[in-house]
C-alpha cells in the first residue's frame, strides 16, 4: 500500500498583482526520499518553499504536510518539520549552542539529547561553545542544517545548503545530506543551482520555470528516458542487422566507425554481448548512456 506523502501540494498559486510566482503547481514528497526542486532564478522556488511552510499564504490551491492543512493549521502542520530559506541569521557574537537553543527554541533533557546527536552527526559538536563568528561558511551552513533538524525533524526544507562553499566543503555537505537520510530516514526537500551535487544527492526532482512545473519524477526514470547502448565491435554493419531482428528491447539508431548506438528501453547489455559473441562478432565496448541532469534540465526549463 502506498505511503502518505509527508508534503502534498494541489493547484498551488500565488499572485503578486500582476504577476504569477507561482502558477497551479501539484506535487507529492513520499517518506524516506530526498527530493530536489531545481529552476532558473525567479522560477519561483523560494516562493514555493514559503508557501510549504507557511511563510506567506497562496492565493488558490492547498498545501497538506503530514496531513494536515497548511494554512487551516500551521502549528499542527509544521509539527516534526524544520526549514532553512533563505538561510538564517546568527548572532555571531553568541555561541554556536547559545544561537541553536535560541533560534530553534529547543529546552529540556531531550533537546539536550537531540542537540548532542544532531551536533556531532554534523561534525560541529567540538565548536558547539565557540562564536558564530569565528566559524567558516562550511561551518555556518552545517550550523544551519542543524537548526533545521532540531524540531525532531522527520522533514526538512534545505534551501541551497551548499551556497557559497568551496569545492571541498560542498562535498562535504553533500555526504551529510545523503547520510542523515540514510541513517534517520529523513525526508529532505533541497534546492540548489548546482545540478552536478543534486544529480548526486537526490531520489526525486521536480523542474520549475516561470512559476509552472516543467517535469516531476524519480531522478533515475527522468534523466533515463533516453537510455542508449554504444557497442564498439569488428562488424557494426552485421551487428546492426542482427540486433535489429533478434526481438530485444532496443531499436538501432546509428551506426559510426567501429561503433553502433542503440536506443534502449532496458538495460539487456548481457543479451546483446551474447547475440553478438554467438554470431561471431568480437565485442570490446558496451558502455550504456543516458542524459546528465544538467542536459535534462536544459532539455525541459531551456538556458534560461
Amino acid at each position: 500500500m502506498k505511503e502518505t506523502p509527508i508534503l502534498q501540494c494541489r493547484d498551488l498559486t500565488k499572485r503578486y498583482g500582476n504577476h504569477t510566482a507561482v502558477n497551479r503547481v501539484s506535487l507529492e514528497i513520499q517518506p524516506g526520499t530526498i527530493f530536489g526542486l531545481i529552476g532558473p532564478n525567479g522560477a519561483g522556488k523560494s516562493t514555493l518553499l514559503k508557501l510549504f511552510t507557511s511563510l506567506i499564504a497562496p492565493t488558490s490551491g492547498t498545501v497538506q504536510l503530514h496531513g494536515i492543512d497548511v494554512q487551516l493549521d500551521p502549528a499542527a502542520a509544521l509539527r516534526g518539520s524544520g526549514a532553512i530559506i533563505e538561510w538564517p541569521y546568527f548572532y555571531t557574537d553568541l555561541s554556536a549552542r547559545r544561537n541553536l537553543d535560541i533560534l530553534s527554541g529547543g529546552q529540556g533533557p531531550e533537546y539536550r539529547r537531540k542537540l548532542a546527536e544532531i551536533t556531532e552527526f554534523m561534525r560541529i559538536g567540538h565548536v558547539l561553545d565557540q562564536p558564530v563568528r569565528t566559524f567558516s561558511t562550511g561551518m555556518k551552513q552545517r550550523l544551519g542544517i542543524a537548526l533545521a533538524l532540531l524540531p525532531e525533524s522527520d522533514f526538512v526544507i534545505l534551501d541551497e545548503p551548499t551556497n557559497g562553499l568551496d569545492p571541498e566543503g560542498i562535498v562535504e555537505i553533500r555526504e551529510l545530506i545523503r547520510s542523515y537520510n540514510r541513517t534517520f530516514g529523513t525526508t529532505m526537500l533541497v534546492t540548489s543551482h548546482l545540478l552536478g551535487e543534486m544529480e548526486q544527492i537526490c531520489t526525486d526532482l521536480a523542474v520549475l520555470r516561470d512559476g509552472r512545473l516543467r517535469a516531476i519524477g524519480k531522478l533515475e526514470e527522468l534523466l533515463h528516458h533516453d537510455r542508449r547502448l554504444l557497442v564498439g565491435c569488428d562488424d557494426p554493419g552485421r551487428a546492426k542487422l542482427l540486433l535489429a531482428g533478434a526481438g530485444l528491447p532496443l531499436e538501432p539508431l546509428s551506426e559510426t566507425g567501429d561503433e553502433l548506438e542503440i536506443a534502449l528501453l532496458r538495460d539487456c547489455r548481457a543479451e546483446v554481448n551474447a547475440r553478438l559473441v554467438a554470431a561471431g562478432i568480437r565485442v570490446w565496448k558496451l558502455e550504456e548512456k543516458h542524459s546528465t541532469l544538467e542536459e535534462f534540465f536544459l532539455e525541459t526549463a531551456g538556458e534560461a
